[in-house]
């Protein structure tokens, strides 16, 4: 099964979300970097919640429409 090894996300913009996130969500914490780990473990996730769509998807048109 195809899985692909190039990355889902726009790295940069994960990283400036996460931080504004945090510090508007979580007052009094001021973060200032977002660990390798941390985008790793998201490009999972994301990867895994595409291939289960897929795995629940009905087979019927040509157009991938449900995520849940």
């Amino acid at each position: 099964m195809p899985s692909g090894n190039g990355s889902l996300l726009n790295k940069a913009q994960c990283k400036k979300f996460a931080l504004r996130w945090a510090q508007e969500c979580r007052m009094g914490w001021k973060p200032e970097r977002v660990s390798k780990q941390f985008i790793d473990d998201l490009e999972t996730k994301v990867r895994l919640a595409i291939q289960s769509a897929i795995k629940r998807h009905p087979t019927v048109g040509k157009t991938i429409k449900d995520l849940s």
